[in-house]
């Protein structure tokens, strides 16, 4: 339809002319529609073109759909909101926000961006977890296992700020991180990762250990799996550090704690066979006693692979 000029006949049939009628009303509509459009050029869908624009220009945009943000309440809810996606959702469940097409996710993405930059540095976000664990197993592959722990030290630390000391085991946590990642197979990773690392660079066998006695204090009634794999890894990284006497002192206490578990004795017998290479006669015995102990065919085969190398030796 051609562009009506100023003195045509009004188009909604009143007989004045156009700019005695609805001249000033359309020009105010087209005018919303130019605003709108220019908003929906910054409805942005992914995370790197939200954090291009300013925190200003970031909470204008939440302000025009409906958000009325406030850095303080913010804070208060990184902290009890363990995911940008859970404060969204907030936000839709609190102004009960309506927003269709391209802009549903910018809340989102909002979140996350927002918490990154104004949360303290060991809050991190579950977005931001799963973004360095994904970075570190990338590393892992390449077989730079230094810098696949350093991202995932980052991940451990926000973890720890999560920390409820009323609870004696990750349940809860895993509870919480179970639709990203499995945080009992984060655990073990990081473990693995370290002692690799630590072959290159003994500071990360320190920071094994650091890792594995946290652990120990934080989730002290964590299941007798993955609490004895930790207490191991202890003595472990002390053998491989050359620090005998402590990791003797920690195999003492792990077989007075964890008598009937095989894994007590193997992990001595490793310190005397593997670490220290002497007392081979005692590592015998350790070895005897946890097949005698062991009630799955694999943990007693990998303790007779064991007898068998040593008995070569003496």
């Amino acid at each position: 339809m051609a562009k009506l000029k100023r003195n045509d006949p009004c188009h909604c049939g009143s007989g004045k002319k156009y700019k005695k009628c609805c001249m000033d009303r359309d020009e105010k509509f087209s005018a919303m529609q130019a605003e709108e459009t220019k908003h929906e050029e910054i409805a942005l869908l992914s995370y790197e073109e939200v954090n291009a624009l300013t925190t200003d220009e970031i909470i204008e945009q939440l302000q025009r759909l409906g958000v009325p943000f406030d850095e303080q309440t913010f804070l208060k809810d990184v902290e009890r909101f363990y995911s940008a996606e859970e404060v969204s959702d907030h936000w839709f469940d609190q102004y009960s926000l309506v927003i269709n097409g391209p802009m549903e996710d910018f809340p989102w993405f909002a979140a996350w961006v927002l918490w990154d930059r104004l949360a303290p540095r060991e809050n991190i976000s579950m977005e931001h977890m799963d973004d360095l664990i994904i970075k570190g197993t990338d590393y892992l592959e390449e077989g730079k296992f230094a810098l696949a722990c350093d991202e995932w030290w980052k991940v451990w630390e926000g973890i720890t700020y999560r920390i409820d000391r009323r609870y004696k085991d990750f349940d809860y946590l895993d509870d919480q991180y179970s639709g990203t990642f499995s945080i009992r197979d984060f655990f073990h990773d990081l473990e693995y990762a370290l002692l690799n690392a630590g072959s290159e660079d003994t500071a990360y066998l320190n920071k094994r250990i650091q890792f594995c006695e946290a652990f120990c204090t934080f989730f002290p009634e964590a299941d007798e799996e993955i609490y004895h794999s930790m207490r191991r890894a202890i003595i472990d990284s002390y053998g491989e550090l050359g620090d005998f006497d402590k990791a003797d002192a920690e195999c003492k206490q792990l077989a007075a704690e964890f008598p009937k578990n095989p894994w007590s004795y193997t992990v001595w017998g490793d310190l005397l066979y593997i670490h220290k290479e002497q007392d081979l006669h005692r590592a015998k015995e350790l070895y005897e006693k946890a097949i005698s102990l062991a009630k799955d065919k694999m943990d007693a085969e990998m303790n007779e692979e064991r007898l068998i190398d040593l008995k070569q030796e003496l």
